[in-house]
């Protein structure tokens, strides 16, 4: 059994990612179990944490703390064993940077068991930033049951060129954080842009999780358009504020 873990920030095609791999007939791949809100739409798996109604979130994380620390060895343990009638060749789920803020042992826990990792980036910073504003203005984050209506419903994005250049420059810290947590263990980096070329990276994949190679098809659609002037209402301005900070490569 190969454990693995998919390690990134938001908004980088990790949906599409797991999604996808999960189609795999020998991989199990997992959401985001470690995140902190029970979300209905996330794994049935997840690590459940005592949330504490009308507590701040922060603090909630250190009431968490003690327990979280002893319980999750036990949990990850049973949780990369297949269950009963299952007989995948690789399990994993998908972890964000942050998740691991609150989740006290976990990685020394993946470092100790060999989980190998799929650090997943996106170096379009710039799309990274506008698909993260955008979600979180909209509550729209990915498409529902692959509704075509859906993205074409979304309107314009207004981007406000300081919360943009705060978005950009959090994304560059974080990725350099992902690698700095990753550099020691078993890992290999897939950018978002190599799903431009997917059989190749499915494949680089598979040989990774030492599985088939197989065809496997995309498990999520893109909700964000192609031309920026499609996503941005001051596309104008935008522009000219990337071409004067020396963002001009993400001019297209």
């Amino acid at each position: 059994m190969t454990k693995f873990i998919i390690f990134t920030l938001p908004r980088t095609g990790s949906t599409l990612l797991s999604k996808s791999l999960n189609k795999h007939p020998e991989i199990f791949c997992d959401d985001e179990i470690f995140h902190f809100s029970f979300r209905d739409y996330f794994s049935v798996n997840q690590f459940r944490f005592l949330k504490i109604p009308f507590v701040p979130k922060k603090i909630n994380y250190i009431i968490n703390y003690p327990s979280t620390y002893l319980r999750l060895p036990g949990f990850l343990k049973k949780y990369f064993i297949n269950k009963k009638g299952e007989a995948f060749k690789a399990r994993g789920f998908k972890l964000m940077y942050y998740q691991t803020l609150y989740t006290p042992g976990l990685i020394d826990y993946l470092k100790k068991n060999n989980v190998k990792v799929i650090l997943l980036l996106r170096e379009n910073i710039l799309r990274n930033a506008l698909s993260d504003l955008r979600a979180r203005a909209t509550g729209i984050y990915h498409h529902q049951e692959d509704n075509e209506e859906q993205r074409s419903g979304l309107s314009k994005l207004n981007v406000d060129t300081d919360a943009l250049k705060a978005k950009m420059n959090d994304i560059v810290r974080q990725n350099k954080k992902l690698e700095d947590v990753i550099h020691d263990m078993d890992y290999i980096k897939i950018r978002y842009e190599d799903f431009a070329d997917w059989d190749s990276t499915m494949n680089k994949i598979a040989d990774f999780l030492h599985i088939s190679r197989q065809p496997v098809k995309a498990g999520a659609k893109k909700l964000n358009p192609d031309a920026l002037q499609d996503m941005i209402e001051n596309y104008n301005e935008v522009e000219s504020w990337l071409r004067q900070n020396n963002y001009v490569e993400f001019v297209v």
